[in-house]
């Protein structure tokens, strides 16, 4: 009987290691939805007229508590026909997590949302495979003078006629690998190391031509030094003027429909959709001054601008390990 008690209480010994994968999924799950429906509370505030506040988890402490209790009772000299003593016990196990977030404020505000994205960075992602027709519209107001549209009203511009076709023309290139980017750091400084390949197509021959003669660069020079402006000082240079992550979510914003405005057929970065009732099949929803806004699972360019606007987030966050969430799971 009293090796039934101990088997009882011991049952529960390695409590830890049982619950390492759990944990780390299901904490994994809600900390990525949570970052999701912050940045698309932040685009809808932004759209309202409100300004964005970014809350950075740094910490998740998750305690365990085990608490074993057991009981013996036995007659010393029963009766032979007696079934005199019993045995019992319980376990109860308590979980206590501990969130700590930290506000986005300050010094570190000005760093991660108003300070224009690295133009090196920029190119560093195309170089890693990113999409330039993806990358391009939402991080860059310009190239070597080229501009972008902006139809947000604090940085409202007009689009040259040609940005899109230079956008096109990169990404063609980049996709038949006809021309390769490769950004170099020199101390303080970066430059981008262009590379044809030998044998090219017509069309890839015409996009080089074109991109030559509109971004004024001239061919052979082969490497290119990556600055922040608006126009090169040389033919030696690839002047890229790049967005903050406040214009980028502020033009993210003009997407979001607004009650009582008919939804608009303008080729906005992103679409977000918006209503009375929950959406039934949304990548990510969000409720905001009682209304629903969401994007549409289906929306594949939607999902993929958004994707990228999280990754430049991070690009964008230079506020130090303190920004990175730790997980602490007893595991003992």
């Amino acid at each position: 009987m009293a090796g039934g008690l101990v088997a009882l209480l011991a049952g529960c010994a390695s409590l830890g290691a049982a619950r390492v994968g759990i944990d780390r999924t299901d904490y994994t799950e809600r900390l990525r939805q949570s970052e999701k429906e912050q940045l698309l509370t932040n685009i809808v505030a932004l759209r309202h007229g409100d300004a964005p506040m970014f809350l950075g988890v740094t910490s998740v402490i998750s305690q365990y508590t085990r608490e074993s209790t057991g009981e013996l009772h036995a007659a010393i000299t029963p009766a032979i026909d007696s079934d005199a003593g019993a045995i019992g016990g319980a376990v109860m196990l308590r979980e206590t997590p501990t969130v700590t977030y930290t506000p986005v404020t300050g010094d570190r505000f000005s760093r991660h949302l108003l300070a224009p994205l690295p133009p090196a960075a920029v190119l560093a992602m195309m170089e890693a495979g990113w999409a330039s027709d993806r990358l391009f519209p939402l991080a860059v107001r310009s190239i070597n003078g080229v501009g972008n549209t902006s139809r947000a009203p604090l940085f409202e511009q007009r689009a040259d006629e040609d940005f899109m076709e230079v956008v096109a023309a990169l990404r063609r290139l980049q996709r038949s690998q006809g021309l390769a980017v490769r950004v170099r750091q020199k101390e303080e400084t970066f430059s981008a190391l262009a590379r044809v390949r030998p044998a090219l197509s017509a069309q890839e021959e015409a996009d080089l031509q074109y991109l030559s003669e509109r971004l004024g660069i001239q061919r052979g020079v082969g490497e290119l030094r990556v600055v922040f402006a608006t126009y090169p000082h040389d033919q030696g240079e690839l002047a890229i003027a790049t967005r903050s992550m406040f214009e980028i979510l502020m033009e993210l914003s003009q997407g979001v429909e607004m009650e009582g405005t008919p939804p608009s057929a303008e080729p906005y970065l992103v679409r977000i959709h918006s209503g009375t009732a929950a959406p039934v099949d949304a990548h990510v929803a969000t409720q905001f001054r009682g209304r629903w806004y969401w994007i549409d699972g289906r929306d594949e360019g939607s999902k993929q601008m958004f994707l990228i606007t999280q990754i430049m987030l991070s690009i964008a966050d230079t506020g130090g390990g303190s920004g990175s969430p730790l997980v602490t799971i007893p595991a003992g």
